[in-house]
């Protein structure tokens, strides 16, 4: 039913808005064709469903692409900017809750494991903020008000979230993964439960670089901080407490920032 209202109230804003009425037409095809696929898929025998998901998971992605490649809708860059923002805030508040939960379970059935525990909770916390200060860290609507207002920056920046909030969230799992490990529930050897909390952190991290700071750079150097971080987030890994270590690297870059800018 949603897909259906959605869809009318496309059609319904084309003859208002002559100059987007192809833009708006195009939005209305895309949703209509996307619930068509969505109710076919229950015809299809199991073996091909799998295909069928990612197939139009692909065309709901690229629904606004090809819709918005006839013209442009009116946006507001610090209203857009501002719930990218709060999305984000949302979920590194989930990861914090989430490693925050593992932790305190994890140290109710330890064993001998209470410094290496003490060493997640700190490094766990000390991971949380620097994300929060990396992202934060430059303002995204001035972007989305001036080079990004151009259709390929836009979307590039906009689909970028995609990897930026995914890996927000794996580290959440990450740090209840590597709880567990300390504790013995999981079969997972040291470091391959050390990796489910710096690869994470890695994606992220150069995600970020990607989507909020390489364009504010002006300067060659500029990044050089941001690679010597994500070069050597991976291999603490492979350190006796890979929270403490990754979070400690991911925090250099994101030092001159302002917290001001956070939202909320």
């Amino acid at each position: 039913m949603l897909r259906t209202a959605l869809a009318a109230l496309w059609l319904r804003a084309g003859p208002a808005d002559p100059a987007r009425r192809r833009t708006t037409l195009r939005f209305a095809a895309e949703v209509t064709g996307c619930q068509i696929g969505w109710l076919s898929l229950l015809l299809l025998p199991g073996a091909a469903r799998l295909p069928g998901v990612v197939v139009l998971i692909l065309a709901e992605v690229l629904v606004p692409v090809w819709a918005q490649s006839a013209g442009m809708t009116p946006w507001h860059p610090r209203h857009i900017a501002e719930r990218y923002e709060l999305f984000t805030l949302i979920v590194l508040g989930e990861t914090v809750a989430a490693a925050t939960v593992a932790v305190r379970g994890a140290f109710g059935r330890s064993h001998g494991t209470g410094g290496a525990l003490y060493a997640l909770a700190g490094g766990g916390l000390q991971m949380a903020f620097a994300m929060w200060w990396l992202y934060f860290d430059k303002p995204a609507h001035t972007l989305l008000a001036t080079t990004h207002r151009a259709h390929r920056r836009r979307f590039a920046w906009a689909y970028g979230h995609y990897l930026v909030l995914t890996s927000a969230a794996a580290e959440g799992a990450g740090l209840a993964t590597y709880a567990d490990h300390l504790t013995g529930r999981t079969g997972m050897s040291s470091v391959a439960a050390g990796m489910s909390v710096t690869v994470p952190a890695t994606v992220f991290l150069v995600t970020v670089w990607a989507v909020h700071h390489r364009p504010h750079q002006t300067r060659g150097r500029e990044w050089v901080p941001f690679a010597l971080a994500a070069a050597g987030i991976p291999p603490a890994a492979w350190s006796p407490a890979p929270p403490a270590g990754h979070g400690s690297a991911a925090g250099r870059p994101g030092r001159g920032g302002d917290p001001a800018a956070a939202p909320g």
